[in-house]
């Protein structure tokens, strides 16, 4: 079979990100940590083997696009709501992350809208985020998994998941306003 013919496979397992959302949830919910543990990184796995699939045999494709990036939202989104209703999670955290992506989307959109398509890529301080929530949220099913008394540990990744997300979502509103600001000016 050629490799043209296994294509499929990047948006395959996109698709199975999408599902292994309400597993990792469920687990989350009824504590059972260990198996929210193995699910999450499986998850991620998945997550960069279709990447890396996608850009090594150029594989990618409009639809992978689209999926690729709600199947990562939906399972941080998922993942930190639920860590809040059992108490895990402090609220405020799970707001912020919540309201960062909506705001991320919410801005794309009102510029798609107004300008038309702009392909921005993530900035550092985005990747950052990103990294940080994945990490506070493995870090949390290890620590419940293994019932360390790692409280240092969460509190540090918490604040600093915290701050991270807070200013790469107003840097995100700062670029794309500038953004918007400059094309009003060339027309």
């Amino acid at each position: 079979m050629s490799s043209v013919g296994l294509s499929w496979i990047p948006n395959a397992l996109t698709i199975l990100r999408c599902l292994l959302v309400a597993p990792v949830a469920w687990f989350i919910y009824q504590q059972q940590f260990f198996a929210a543990l193995v699910t999450f990184s499986f998850a991620g796995f998945t997550d960069g083997l279709d990447g890396f699939l996608a850009r090594r045999y150029q594989w990618q494709s409009y639809l992978g696009a689209i999926l690729d990036p709600i199947a990562d939202k939906l399972l941080m989104t998922v993942s930190y709501i639920v860590l809040t209703v059992i108490g895990i999670v402090p609220t405020w955290l799970m707001l912020a992350v919540v309201v960062r992506d909506i705001v991320i989307i919410a801005g794309a959109s009102i510029f798609r809208w107004l300008h038309g398509p702009y392909m921005m890529s993530p900035s550092k301080a985005g990747k950052m985020s990103t990294f940080l929530q994945i990490l506070l949220v493995l870090w949390l099913l290890v620590e419940q998994s293994f019932e360390l008394s790692g409280q240092h540990i969460s509190t540090a990744l918490i604040w600093l998941t915290l701050i991270v997300t807070i200013y790469s979502g107003l840097e995100y509103v700062v670029t794309w306003y500038r953004k918007s600001q400059g094309m009003k000016q060339t027309h």
